[in-house]
Parts: C-alpha cells; structure tokens; sequence
C-alpha cells in the first residue's frame, strides 16, 4: 500500500515546494527547537504508550461486557429449559417433598429477567466501545502519525542532510589535494564546480530541515492541543459505567423477588430425618 501511494504522488510537489512559507522557515524556527523537539517527542512517546495500553484495557472491558451478555442469555436459556421441564416427579424420587416442580415453577419468570439483562450488558458493551475505545483508536491515530513523522524527518531530510555535509567535506579534502599535487586546471575547475553545486544542495536541505522542523512544531501543537480527549473519555467511561450498573441494579432489583420465594415452607420433617441412619437397625437389616 504504502508503495502504490509513493507511486502516485512521485510526481507531485511536496510542502516545500508549494508552501509560501518554505522561504520563511529559518525565520520560524527558534534556536532551542532541537532540544523542545528532543523533549516534546520522549513526553509524547510515553503518552503514546499509556495511550495504547488504555485503549487495550477499554476493549476489553466492552468485550466482557459482550461476553457477559452472552452467559446471561444462556443462563436465562437453561432456566428456561428447566421451566418447560413437565416430567411428573415421583414420590420415591423426592420423598414427598416435591421442590423440584417447585422450582420449576419459580423459573418460569425468570428467563424474561436475563433477556433483559442481556440487553441491557449488550448496550453497555456497545456504549463502551463507541464512546471510549473509539475515541482512544482516533487519539492513538493521531499519537501513531506524529511517530511516523518524528521518524520519516530523522531517517528522511536530517539523514539526507548530514549525507550532503560529508559529501562536501569529502569534495573539499579532494580539492585539497588536488591543489597540492598541482593538478591540471580542469580538474581543479570540475571539483570548484562540484562544491558549488554541493553548497547549493545542502543550502536547500537545510531550508528543507528548517520547514520540516517547523512542519513538526506545529504537529506537535496539534497533539497538545487534542490531549483533551483524554478528559473527554475519562469522562465518558465514568458516565458510561454509572448509566450501566444503575440499568442493571434496576433489573436485578425486580428478579429479587422473584428468587427469594421460591420454595415452599419447609415441612416440619424432613426427608432426611425420616431415613434410617447407618446406624439402626433398619439398615444393617436386623
């Protein structure tokens, strides 16, 4: 991908070019850009890192809350199938105390309950991922394009650069040589005409580093200037998190009473009581 755009934009201009304010950048740049670039970038660094691991957290908050949604539905699914269980009991089964129907009974209500529990964690997930993790995706975006620029003006227009200034220190020691070997005119002619050119070159590499400079002073701002997200999103994930457990208290709330009754009062004898202990008679059979 990143070949085929370099294909076609290789004829176009770039920013230097085209910009009015090329010309202007050495009178842009203040003198101590170097060391506020140097600091701005290892501040931005760890923001960017921080920025990353949250974004990581936030989706898989959204995403537990999906999968909670998911068990609830299936919790409600075996309630359910529990509920529609119309097989008779026995009473050697249950030893005259049927809880088993019972509670059959009590379930019958209850799957409604965890559909809307289900929906209500289905909305949670979907309101932490559209309001927070997607606003930490576009902020670490922003983040990830200011490293790609730091490092295409380190690797890009500074590398080329320094390249040109030891061409030229390579020039000059060979026109030094020259001169002292005594060399023919036109060779002394083709190396001055080879430093000119040369000084002419690192003249608009360095106009060159000086917009680029200028170009990531003003990116930088822009991140400054887009940290309120960070604000925003805290913000979002406080609200987001009160709004989904106070839906879902109110849920729990009405399946409360729905689960605190239902069993009947016990019978005063139970039907452990009235089997044999393995110490009567009745059980070693004598």
């Amino acid at each position: 991908m990143q070949y085929k755009i370099k294909e076609q934009f290789r004829n176009i201009p770039d920013e230097f070019v085209t910009s009015q304010m090329a010309g202007q950048a050495r009178d842009l740049v203040p003198a101590d850009t170097q060391v506020q670039f140097s600091n701005a970038r290892e501040q931005i660094r760890v923001l960017t890192q921080a920025v990353g691991r949250m974004r990581d957290i936030s989706q898989r908050m959204a995403e537990r809350s999906a999968r909670q949604a998911n068990d609830l539905l299936l919790l409600g699914n075996e309630l359910s199938g529990l509920s529609n269980d119309t097989s008779t009991v026995s009473s050697w089964a249950c030893g005259n105390v049927d809880k088993l129907t019972s509670l059959r009974q009590s379930f019958r209500h209850l799957p409604k309950e965890f559909t809307a529990l289900q929906e209500k964690l289905h909305q949670q997930a979907l309101r932490e991922e559209e309001g927070v993790v997607e606003k930490l995706n576009f902020l670490k975006d922003l983040l990830s394009a200011y490293k790609d620029l730091c490092e295409r003006l380190e690797k890009g227009v500074m590398s080329d650069h320094t390249r040109a200034l030891s061409k030229m220190g390579s020039f000059k020691k060979q026109m030094m040589k020259s001169t002292l070997k005594g060399a023919e005119a036109n060779e002394v002619d083709r190396l001055e005409s080879k430093i000119i050119e040369q000084e002419s070159e690192i003249n608009t590499m360095e106009n060159r580093n000086y917009f680029s400079l200028h170009c990531v002073h003003l990116e930088t701002q822009l991140v400054h200037a887009n940290v309120e997200i960070l604000a925003n999103l805290v913000h979002t994930m406080v609200s987001v998190q009160i709004r989904g457990h106070n839906e879902l208290a109110q849920v729990w709330e009405q399946v409360q009473p729905m689960v605190e009754n239902m069993l009947p009062i016990s019978r005063t004898s139970s039907p452990a009581s009235s089997q044999p202990s393995p110490a009567s008679p009745a059980f070693n059979g004598t």
